[in-house]
């Protein structure tokens, strides 16, 4: 029985690592999510892609990175870290 539970744990373990890695670092390996980094970096904005200082109702526009991503293509349909 314990051994089973130590399977389980492990397993889950895994899962956890596994999801991790897809929801935070996947989007960073797409062009264009590099192009945005860029973009943020030397206009000096938060990660947000708005100017430092924004103040945001629930705290936070987005939860994950992928949602971050959706959040910046969203708010900058003309797409400036594409000039």
């Amino acid at each position: 029985m314990r051994k089973t539970l130590m399977i389980i744990g492990l397993v889950l373990g895994i899962v956890a690592l596994g999801l991790a890695f897809y929801l935070y670092l996947v989007p960073k390996f797409k062009a264009e999510n590099r192009q945005i980094d860029s973009w943020i970096s030397a206009n000096h904005l938060n990660k947000y892609g708005d100017p430092q200082n924004t103040a945001y109702s629930n705290g936070q526009p987005c939860k994950t990175t992928r949602d971050c991503y959706d959040y910046i293509k969203k708010m900058h349909p003309d797409k400036p870290w594409e000039k």
